[in-house]
């Protein structure tokens, strides 16, 4: 393989660690996103739980506050449901942009290498063309 061929493979492998980097970006903001909305959910129970404490009618409420925390009960579990699965993918998507960071790192060795056997080869072929020259 040609150190151009190995050239557009590490460009390939540099444009797909990017990607993968770009995504697990996405997956993180992602969690965060899910995250911010769990804190929300625990906040509006916590103050619907406040005003029916503090309320003086807040017996005649009561059915309602119930419905109401039912409903954010079952947004919870759904938002932890999710976070758990985002959480995954986060964690894919860090594992494949280490794959892909470590296909890139084997792609630039392997260039490396190619063209340390070239400049080698061009040193052998110079050294060889100099000793015909001076034969008579």
């Amino acid at each position: 393989m040609s150190a151009a061929d190995i050239a557009k493979r590490l460009k390939r492998a540099e444009r797909l660690t990017a990607v993968q980097e770009q995504m697990r970006r996405a997956a993180e903001w992602q969690l965060a996103q899910t995250r911010r909305d769990a804190e929300a959910v625990e906040a509006d129970r916590a103050a619907l739980l406040a005003a029916v404490g503090a309320s003086a009618h807040g017996h005649l409420f009561l059915e309602a506050a119930t419905r109401r925390l039912r409903g954010l009960a079952a947004r919870a579990t759904e938002l932890e449901r999710i976070a758990a699965s985002q959480s995954d993918e986060v964690r894919e998507q860090g594992l494949a942009q280490k794959r892909a960071e470590l296909n890139a790192e084997r792609i630039e060795t392997l260039l490396d290498r190619e063209r340390e056997r070239v400049e080698a080869m061009e040193r052998l072929d110079g050294l060889a063309q100099r000793r015909d020259a001076s034969l008579p």
